[in-house]
């Protein structure tokens, strides 16, 4: 069944708000008695404040004494003065759902205070130029004016604006599916949030980051990140956030169909906005989820009501965007109660909304809705046209949820019309889609629950260690007291039994005995501050352990998991192509696995000294070409030549199982960075002492300021790879250790661009 669009508020202002009600009575007497006071050009600011404590009075105010400013600044032809009332005309304006107005009144300002060179009231002026442009649906110019924001800030310094304006661009970015560029935006901002301990700003980041996610189909993270903003709001007090947070929160049930839990949070949400005196768009937004509670419910009738609700709040504070949404979803509402020809004319309105404000996924929302209405009304043909720029359109912008009821509409479409096979294809993409969502998701959780009991068993037995290394502690001072105690009762004897024998000759004695055991007691001191410091480097290192694992086994798990899911449920259906792909995957994924978790295993034993040294004569090119056999199958992945250029007879001494170790290692790393069609060679020169080991590649290379850290644990640099492979890091941290212990040294010569070159000697 489709879904009607579910709205998510971006409240930008949460953070930094230019444009903000305010106002109360005591505060407007109070700049009346000062105007009276004030003289010249100094009334003009004061002018300028009362217009702005009238926004939440009387607009009509607001906007006669910003008129009152301006003409007064003119007067006294001060370009700053004026700027400044222009802006505030802009935001009376504004706030009387006057935009193209206030666009005009804000761009006269900005021309000002470019002249006057006035950096923070040409920030205000971007920030609420980009306000008017969104909410007429200007999508592209209100970019624009963000990212001039966002360099101003960068320019000026200000942590808070960087933050801010860093957040509302992860905004736009997640709007338009670009989640890279959305997810780095948001890591900015949450940095520096992080460090001025601003907690209404981290609230803001994270719902936004809770939007992104749900609009990736991850609702476990969606729901991870409302949940904390939750948190955030209610310490600051904010309730508007609380409101906020509590609407997404709501969204997230919806989706995963706890529908009376969503319009519990949603009513909550509404109740607080109206308490509050929200902003119409707040409220016509959770009206809006409402509806679709409703519509889920089966109840079209209901859901309907609060569509229209939602649309007439839209329509009153002129919201394009808004106006899009709600019309597209009293669209679906009347296609449920049968009016064919209502619905039509409110999907052809949502539908010149967007494509006016190129916002595709809703483009794409409306074509798959357009097709069900055809769909209904028998007219195929239609129907099939609207389906297929839909379709077109998700899948550019992997919108799943899109695709999924497109296959479906287009199935009930073919079966309809008598054309089994189509209708059965469609068929299985709908289901391959719904099912490898589904699939990859649980054993994504099952996988971090795994991660998550390995973890904490793993810190239950490092506390307890510690526990043991404070008993022995005990242990050692009660031994020491009780030697200090018999060497008390030695003393007193020796004196009663050997004074007459020689007083001086038995001090020196004992002296020399309490010389020895204070040197004891040192050297036992020094025992237990190693052992402390022992504890503290096993600590961190079982840390960065197991974060390695929860963060590379997952993937590869996924893969197995999803795929063999699919193939075991699917097998039936699924066409021999698609069966070798899907077998094709799960090897890949199993052979990376393998790799990992032998580095792993080798890393396990060379931190707990089990690896057992034992060297001897090898054949060189022998123990090359057997390391990398097990490379063969990524390698020819991306048609990726191996040449081995070793002298046949060269013979080296070392551990060769280490050796072959490191080489497999380097050429592994080797394959994952080099393009396809690439080349690899492993190569070896005799010297008197040593043998020198290159292994080389025409990759990306490795930036001068990375190459220090590729090998300490410390770091754990893990870029990706060209065909996005993963590594747990921990590769080039055995070669290090594996070449140092066989007597040799490793180094890399790279250049970004131009391929990397790793080398490591070892006794010749």
């Amino acid at each position: 069944m489709t879904r009607p669009v579910i709205y998510i508020i971006i409240l930008s202002l949460l953070v930094l708000q230019p444009v903000r009600l305010y106002a109360d009575n005591s505060t407007i007497d109070s700049l009346r008695q000062r105007l009276e006071e004030a003289h010249g050009i100094y009334r003009v600011a004061i002018l300028n404040d009362i217009s702005r404590a009238y926004w939440n009075v009387s607009l009509d105010m607001s906007l006669e004494y910003a008129r009152e400013a301006l003409e007064l600044a003119e007067y006294y032809d001060d370009k700053k003065e004026i700027a400044d009332a222009l802006n505030r005309l802009g935001n009376a304006e504004y706030l009387n759902t006057n935009y193209d107005e206030a666009i005009i009144h804000y761009l006269r300002s900005l021309e000002l205070r470019l002249n006057v060179n006035d950096s923070s009231g040409i920030l205000g002026s971007y920030n609420n130029l980009y306000l008017a442009h969104d909410v007429l649906g200007n999508k592209d110019l209100a970019r624009e004016c963000i990212i001039k924001a966002l360099d101003l800030s960068i320019s000026g310094g200000s942590r808070a604006e960087i933050a801010h304006y860093s957040n509302i661009m992860g905004a736009i970015f997640s709007e338009q599916h670009d989640f890279d560029n959305a997810e780095s935006s948001f890591d900015r901002a949450m940095e520096i949030y992080e460090e001025m301990d601003d907690v209404n700003g981290l609230a803001a980041t994270f719902n936004n980051m809770g939007s992104m996610y749900h609009r990736m189909s991850l609702y476990d993270n969606a729901q991870e990140c409302y949940f904390r903003a939750l948190a955030y709001y209610r310490e600051s007090a904010n309730l508007t956030g609380l409101a906020w947070a509590k609407n997404n929160i709501g969204i997230i049930h919806q989706q995963l169909n706890n529908l009376d839990i969503a319009l519990d949070y949603f009513n909550r949400s509404l109740a607080i906005y109206q308490q509050q005196g929200g902003a119409r768009r707040n409220i016509a937004s959770v009206l809006n989820n409402i509806g679709i509670i409703w519509f889920e419910k089966g109840d079209f009738q209901k859901s309907l009501e609060h569509y229209q609700q939602a649309l007439e709040n839209y329509e009153m504070i002129k919201d394009i965007s808004g106006i899009a949404t709600a019309s597209h979803n009293t669209g679906i509402g009347h296609t449920r109660l049968g009016n064919y020809q209502e619905a039509l004319e409110s999907f052809l309105k949502s539908l010149e909304i967007n494509i006016s404000m190129d916002n595709r996924f809703s483009i794409a929302n409306n074509y798959n809705n357009l097709g069900e209405l055809y769909l209904l009304q028998k007219e195929y043909d239609k129907a099939l046209e609207y389906l297929d720029q839909a379709l077109k359109t998700a899948l550019e912008l992997n919108a799943k949820e899109i695709i999924i009821e497109n296959h479906l509409f287009r199935s009930r479409i073919f079966h309809e019309k008598g054309e089994f096979e189509k209708s059965l294809l469609s068929r299985e993409l709908y289901d391959t889609y719904r099912d490898s969502v589904y699939t990859v998701d649980t054993g994504s959780r099952i996988a971090e629950l795994q991660v998550r009991y390995n973890k904490e068993r793993q810190i239950s037995e490092l506390e307890l260690l510690q526990k043991d290394n404070h008993i022995q502690m005990l242990r050692i001072r009660k031994e020491q007291t009780l030697i200090l105690y018999l060497g008390g009762i030695a003393l007193l004897t020796a004196l009663m039994v050997f004074l007459a024998m020689g007083f001086s000759r038995y001090k020196m004695r004992l002296n020399r005995a309490l010389q020895d055991k204070n040197s004891q007691l040192e050297n036992a001191n020094m025992e237990l501050i190693q052992t402390e410091k022992n504890l503290q480097r096993l600590n961190a290192t079982k840390d960065k352990f197991f974060s390695i694992i929860a963060h590379d086994l997952k993937n590869p798990f996924n893969a197995l998991l999803g795929f063999s899911e699919t193939l075991n449920q699917n097998f039936k259906d699924l066409s021999r192509e698609q069966i070798y792909t899907y077998i094709e995957i799960i090897n890949k994924s199993a052979i990376n696995l393998f790799q990992l978790l032998e580095n792993l295993l080798e890393w396990s034993k060379s931190q707990t000294g089990n690896i057992q040294y034992s060297p001897g004569k090898f054949n060189l090119r022998e123990i090359a070409e057997t390391g990398t056999d097990t490379l063969t199958v990524n390698a020819k992945h991306k048609n990726i030549t191996i040449r081995t250029d070793i002298d046949p007879a060269l013979t080296a001494f070392a551990d060769k199982n280490l050796i072959s170790t490191v080489i497999r290692n380097l050429v592994s790393n080797a394959v994952k960075f080099t393009h396809h069609n690439g080349n690899i060679s492993i190569s070896a020169r005799e010297n008197k002492k040593y043998i020198e080991v290159s292994v080389a590649d025409k990759g990306i290379g490795i930036e001068a300021g990375e190459q220090k850290k590729l090998f300490s644990l410390d770091h754990n640099i893990t870029t990706a790879g060209t065909d996005n492979e993963r590594g747990t890091g921990l590769g080039l941290v055995l070669c290090k250790e594996f070449v140092e212990k066989s007597g040799g040294r490793i180094w890399v010569e790279s250049e970004p661009g131009k391929g990397s070159t790793f080398k490591f000697t070892i006794p010749k």
